[in-house]
């Protein structure tokens, strides 16, 4: 601060005033530095499909080399604060993680210099739908955001059943995924007949629920085919499968059997008639 020596003595106020304001600057200037450290996950779900792995984006703020210095990374479950991963100090520390994640978890350790947080997360299962935490701490300061997993399993192929009653014929698909898919039914004609067909849910052990969906038709006289079609809208897949129900060779089969069991028949009647004509005539 130059001052001349005539302001020295009643310009007291003015260089305390002064000398404020340049450590208010300064600290303003040092507070700036801290803030730019900032932590950034994906702002939109991540979707975890069964059985593959999901990348868990996460990034932070890295001025210089130094920004690896003291390096903290921690990931967590936002509902139950479990640790997904930890990693401390140039070290994973899998003493801490959760048993649920153990082996299917890890950093893109190459990628740190460039403040690339993200975490691989393998073999994806029901159970890791939820809210995840990332935490990164360096000497430039501390921050950390969260996103959310979504979990879907394309379905399986499904295993057709037809079974044929004297009424009608009963039509049924299974197959396996997640979350709940939509499911309709048309005939020949293209009509929704959806409301004459049966779905059920049920939940299995690793979370993926087994569709069962059923089809009666009363009227099999006639040969005819039906459409299944099923739509998994979280991963955007359909399914649609088209069969023809055929009777018309069971039908002239039938027609065969019976004309033959009235040969049969009448060939029987026949011949009792000539034995009691004969034991007649004998008698």
């Amino acid at each position: 601060i130059l001052l001349s020596c005539g302001t020295w003595r009643r310009g007291g106020a003015v260089i305390a005033r002064e000398v404020l304001i340049l450590i208010v600057l300064f600290t303003s200037g040092f507070s700036s530095t801290v803030a730019q450290f900032k932590v950034h996950t994906s702002g939109t779900p991540v979707t975890a499909i069964y059985g593959q792995y999901t990348v868990l984006r996460c990034s932070f703020t890295v001025q210089d080399a130094s920004s690896l210095e003291g390096l903290v990374i921690n990931w967590q479950r936002v509902e139950t604060e479990e640790v997904v991963y930890s990693y401390y100090y140039g070290k994973e520390q899998l003493s801490r993680q959760s048993s649920r994640y153990s082996g299917r978890t890890s950093l893109f350790l190459e990628e740190l210099k460039h403040g690339n947080a993200s975490m691989k997360l393998e073999r994806g299962r029901a159970e890791d739908a939820g809210q995840y935490k990332c935490f990164v701490s360096n000497i430039k300061g501390s921050d950390q955001d969260t996103l959310s997993l979504i979990f879907a399993a394309f379905y399986k192929e499904p295993d057709f059943f037809i079974q044929l009653r004297p009424s009608g014929a009963v039509f049924k698909f299974e197959t396996q995924g997640y979350p709940k898919a939509s499911v309709s039914w048309y005939n020949e004609e293209n009509e929704d007949i959806s409301p004459l067909s049966e779905t059920l849910y049920q939940q299995s052990g690793d979370g993926l629920y087994l569709l069962q969906s059923i089809l009666e038709i009363g009227d099999a006289n006639r040969s005819s085919s039906y459409t299944f079609r099923l739509r998994n809208d979280e991963l955007h897949h359909s399914v649609s499968r088209t069969f023809v129900l055929s009777i018309e060779m069971k039908t002239s089969e039938a027609h065969a059997r019976n004309r033959w069991l009235l040969a049969v028949t009448l060939l029987i009647a026949e011949f009792l008639i000539i034995l009691v004509l004969v034991r007649a005539v004998y008698k």
